[in-house]
């Protein structure tokens, strides 16, 4: 959270140089399973993110408060998260788990996602390809017996570096405070393997395969603009209403 979500972590983990303007506009193709899905367009500024689908939802990330707001764009309805909602729900969970079963299904969990951590694999295919204007170089990340992604990165493009490690810190300090931060290994384990490639992802290929129902999600850049972005962006629209946030909402639920 995978087209903008996967590719958002993969700017990440990579290494890049600033750009002349902290601004950048990122618009992407999407294709599940051979057929097109509509288009990601991400946007990224010194202190704001934003991840959109065309027809569906927009996720925007405000660094100077740790704030992520979410909104659904058919709906016109939006709730944000705090780095305090998660610590609160990450508390309540930890009460409603003090039980021997739940701790028993916790540690199996837990166990689960310690061993996915080991058999991840990040390494170079040899290939080297163009996608759109881009010469970008191929890497091969096995997640599990079940799921592998192709990425093909390229160091023609230049980013503010800056800006991404600030929202990697973001994300480091949202997973620390979420309810499922002891089981985390899998995904630092994943991060660590992946800062070994070097480079903006221009086109992305992840596969699927559970019991022999495969599936595929192909995202690759079709646009790259560092024009600036307007203030509205990082903004919820006017006319929008404000929802309980989802996962408070469906702790309190199941009380």
């Amino acid at each position: 959270m995978r087209f903008a979500a996967w590719t958002l972590t993969a700017l990440l983990f990579a290494a890049g140089a600033a750009s002349a303007s902290d601004d950048m506009t990122i618009v992407s193709k999407n294709i599940l399973n051979g057929k097109p899905s509509g288009n990601t367009t991400n946007y990224l500024s010194g202190d704001h993110a934003r991840m959109e689908q065309s027809g569906g939802h927009a996720t925007i990330i405000d660094l100077k408060t740790d704030t992520m707001t979410t909104l659904d764009l058919v709906k016109k309805t939006y709730y944000t998260v705090t780095k305090k909602d998660m610590e609160e729900l990450n508390a309540k969970m930890k009460e409603r788990m003090n039980t021997p079963e739940a701790k028993k299904g916790m540690e199996a969990m837990k166990g689960m996602a310690d061993g996915m951590a080991a058999s991840y694999e990040v390494k170079k295919t040899g290939e080297t390809r163009r996608v759109g204007s881009f010469t970008c170089e191929e890497w091969l990340i096995t997640m599990s017996a079940m799921s592998t992604m192709k990425e093909c990165v390229t160091s023609e493009v230049k980013y503010p570096a800056h800006a991404f490690e600030a929202l990697r810190s973001f994300g480091e300090s949202m997973r620390a405070s979420s309810p499922f931060a002891s089981m985390a290994k899998s995904g630092e384990s994943l991060g660590e393997k992946m800062k070994a490639i070097k480079g903006f992802p221009v086109a992305t290929a992840m596969t699927i395969d559970v019991m022999g129902n495969k599936s595929t999600t192909e995202t690759e850049v079709v646009e790259i603009s560092h024009s600036s972005i307007p203030a509205s962006t990082w903004e919820v629209p006017t006319g929008y209403t404000k929802i309980e946030n989802p996962m408070m909402k469906a702790f309190d639920h199941h009380r």
